[in-house]
């Protein structure tokens, strides 16, 4: 059996990566959420401690991975392995948090360094104005990682997270056609 495509879902504790993944994948989905003993970083009741995934029927017999990574750093491991295995990644960002910049250029760093880099999107998780997705994209851009299109996506909305996935395989038809 060949395996499947793969797309990862990076970023922040709490940013909705695991949120995304229920929303796409039902409870079809393997969850690696445990108790949460750092609230002094995350008030969250649950965090994740390892890889989720489920698979997503695209139709005509299409049907990726999507992958959610633990976003504390203590398990970068776990991510830097995902993002090796996978064709797409999702930066999941709040656009409008004062970090953004800098916890976006991290994962774009950890993606880049990759011998076989994905191709890579930033999610903006939480509402922002076009004018702050310009504007992010403009600094990302500036801050020397090139042209990285920037989204807007609810992950608790199960269209507007396909949506964005029909973007990002869009972008991959493109680029396997170079």
């Amino acid at each position: 059996m060949d395996s499947l495509p793969r797309i990862a879902l990076v970023g922040a504790m709490g940013i909705g990566k695991t949120t995304a993944l229920r929303a796409l994948c039902g409870e079809k989905m393997v969850s690696s959420d445990v108790v949460n003993l750092d609230r002094a970083s995350n008030a969250k009741e649950f965090t994740t401690v390892g890889t989720e995934f489920g698979e997503i029927d695209l139709g005509e017999g299409e049907r990726v991975q999507v992958c959610g990574c633990p976003g504390q750093e203590r398990f970068s491991f776990v991510r830097k392995w995902i993002l090796s295995v996978s064709m797409g990644v999702f930066v999941m960002v709040d656009v409008n948090a004062h970090d953004a910049l800098q916890e976006t250029s991290r994962l774009l760093k950890d993606v880049a360094a990759l011998e076989q880099p994905p191709l890579v999107l930033i999610l903006s998780a939480r509402a922002a104005p076009a004018s702050a997705l310009d504007a992010f994209a403009a600094a990302i851009t500036h801050a020397g990682h090139g042209v990285v299109p920037v989204l807007q996506a609810d992950p608790r909305d199960r269209n507007q997270m396909l949506d964005a996935i029909g973007v990002l395989a869009s972008m991959l038809s493109l680029q396997s056609e170079e």
